[in-house]
């Protein structure tokens, strides 16, 4: 951090993450030298042979360049492991180093070319020099392995904005250092419109490479309008994450490294200074004699339990066949006996039921209908048609608990991945409007798309009026669904509760950037939302990214070790603390107070506090639906 420029183009590597690729073409090199240098002594070459010398000055011309190579990429590796993260001064010298480094490699591209026509013309006619030739076979095969992976490892870190990105750097540094001298303001005004100018034209680069991305990454979806413009918010959003931060991948894993470390020592230190009484740690949650349990010994808490897992059934056979042969040993051999192929017309549906866009034995329905086994249960209608915003669900009645419910479709397919990355906040669909209940967009229109098709098509009335003499015109409604299911189910069920006021709403794992605040406090009087352990679905959001982003950027900063230490680090136990240097001196210095305040303070600003020029984008923070019900595997007692 930041990207290193080398040809007036920013790249997505530093400075700091030359050490392995250095160190790798060292080994191969001095092993190479080895046997190249074994070679010329061992062999008695008879140089009055036009192909036996110029084998001989081959291999000697060779030994030349692999010891040139050497030395330069010892100096990249030492110069790549100077200075922490953030001290890019310190490796100032390795760009010079890396031009050297390309020219030897257009001298050993042009030698290797050579080689391949010495072996076209003299391998086989050539006498003598059996194991040179050998040996030459292997270096030309070798070195054109190592070319390549030379080009792949560019082409990946190739940034498709790197060229105006450093324009933009450079008009940013000259306009503040004009203004500095002269503080006039046409430079100020003229320099505003010229520097938004360059900045869209960067982030509109970036925006277009993650388009592409995500075209090559969903080709197989087609290319509709909306796939594009599901694309386009995507790519949008992804671009904006880092905005102008001069962040490379290998940052990101090294601040992940550092983070996950900053954690750790964080809650010991809480847990040691027994503040505002926190006594343990259960799943990310402190855990404090306030904390509220369910105690299932009294009626209320029991039943609402075993409702939540009575529903739990429903919310998994929406997934149809996959989930069902996952959880079952013996899932094929019931799925086949329950199979009925309606692709032959001597087959009749004899149930009163639609089933829309199944396979012609109705794998998925048989699945469903299995995994609803629970009581009595009669399944009214099934979809599984998907697309982007449009997702699969069934409508049943349950008879057991006199309820009729919708069960929506979790993230099983690529479509249903494009409507969880449309995640950015929209107003909900409500009538009167209120402006500041907001929802994840995807899951706004997913919840939109069945609304109106339960409604088009009268699939509710259809099943409240099924059984009229069993009583199902006065059941209930009941909404479940599990991961994208359960924020588009909780969606839904604000937007139906005008209409149906005493439903209830069970999501298992529901998205953690969800709903708005004024609508997260409205949903829990009916919205129960079920979360297991450290899952992490319940847990993110666009939000609470960014203040992943903030803390990493937090964690860089005080990193005072290199790159590479801090990652070999968290690979290998041997030789290494189990806390950073940083993360040392934060619990010796007992910190922790001006720790927490700054990891606050970055998370609440729009800005790098080292540049002002660099924007971070803040979207509305969103949480998961209703009151939740965590479970842990274990809560060890007070006095344990």
């Amino acid at each position: 951090m930041p990207g290193i420029v080398v040809f007036r183009r920013r790249w997505s590597v530093g400075s700091d993450d030359l050490v392995v690729p250095g160190a790798f073409l060292s080994i191969v090199h001095i092993i190479w030298i080895t046997v190249l240098g074994v070679i010329l002594g061992i062999i008695s070459w008879d140089t009055s042979v036009t192909c036996v010398l110029l084998l001989w000055e081959y291999v000697l011309a060779y030994l030349t360049i692999f010891i040139v190579s050497l030395v330069v990429e010892i100096g990249i590796c030492i110069l790549s492991t100077r200075g922490g993260i953030l001290d890019i001064d310190a490796r100032d010298p390795i760009q010079n180093l890396l031009y050297i480094k390309l020219v030897l490699l257009l001298v050993e591209a042009g030698w290797l070319c050579v080689g391949v026509t010495w072996l076209k013309f003299y391998y086989e006619s050539c006498p003598a020099v059996d194991q040179a030739k050998d040996v030459m076979l292997g270096l030309v095969i070798s070195n054109w392995c190592i070319l390549a992976s030379v080009t792949i490892t560019v082409w990946c870190t190739y940034d498709v904005a790197g060229r105006s990105w450093v324009k933009m750097k450079n008009y940013q540094r000259s306009m503040r250092e004009a203004e500095t001298r002269t503080g006039r303001m046409h430079y100020k005004r003229s320099g505003s419109r010229n520097r938004n100018w360059r900045h869209r034209k960067v982030i509109r680069a970036y925006q277009d490479s993650w388009d592409t991305r995500c075209r090559l990454l969903f080709c197989c979806m087609g290319n509709s309008d909306r796939n594009r413009n599901s694309f386009a918010e995507i790519a949008r959003l992804l671009s904006d994450f880092f905005r102008d931060l001069d962040v490379v991948p290998s940052d990101v894993v090294a601040g992940l490294v550092l983070l996950r470390k900053f954690q750790k020592v964080e809650r010991e230190l809480i847990v040691k200074q027994r503040k505002n009484d926190t006594y343990e740690f259960l799943s990310g949650v402190p855990i404090t004699p306030r904390t509220k349990f369910l105690s299932l010994t009294e009626d209320g808490d029991l039943a609402h339990f075993q409702a939540a897992i009575h529903y739990m059934h429903f919310a998994l056979a929406a997934y149809g066949w996959p989930l069902f042969l996952i959880n079952q040993t013996t899932g094929l051999c019931q799925l086949c006996t329950r199979l009925r192929c309606y692709c032959f017309p001597c087959v009749k549906n004899d149930e009163d039921v639609i089933v829309v866009e199944d396979n012609c034995c109705q794998c998925n329905y048989a699945a469903l209908k299995r995994m609803v086994d629970v009581g009595e249960v009669e399944v009214v209608y099934a979809t599984f048609h998907v697309d982007v915003g449009e997702t699969p669900f069934f409508v049943a009645i349950d008879y057991t608990r006199q309820k009729v419910v919708i069960s929506i479709r979790g993230t099983l397919s690529m479509k249903d991945v494009l409507t969880d990355l449309n995640a950015e906040a929209e107003v909900l669909p409500l009538t009167p409007p209120r402006e500041d209940w907001l929802g994840h967009k995807g899951m706004v229109q997913a919840a939109e798309y069945i609304r109106k098709k339960i409604s088009d098509e009268g699939i509710i009335s259809r099943a409240f009026n099924k059984n009229p003499e069993r009583g199902t015109n006065h059941f209930g409604l009941a909404l479940v669904g599990h991961s994208l299911g359960a924020g588009t189910a909780s969606i839904l069920a604000i937007l139906m509760r005008q209409e149906y006021p005493d439903l209830v709403c069970f999501s298992y794992a529901p998205p953690g950037g969800l709903l708005s605040m004024p609508a997260q406090q409205y949903t829990q009087e009916f919205i129960t939302s079920v979360v297991v352990g450290k899952d992490v679905v319940p847990r993110i959001g666009l939000r609470q990214m960014e203040s992943l982003r903030a803390d990493l950027i937090n964690a860089i900063k005080r990193s005072v070790d290199p790159k590479w230490k801090t990652i070999a680090c968290s690979i290998m136990c041997c030789g290494c603390s189990s806390i950073p240097t940083s993360a040392a001196i934060l619990e010796a210095g007992g910190c922790i107070t001006d720790y927490q305040r700054d990891k606050d303070q970055a998370r609440a600003q729009t800005i790098v506090p080292s540049d002002s020029s660099i924007a971070l984008t803040l979207h509305t923070p969103l949480y998961p639906p209703g009151r939740i019900i965590h479970v842990v595997r274990h809560h060890p007692n007070k006095g344990e």
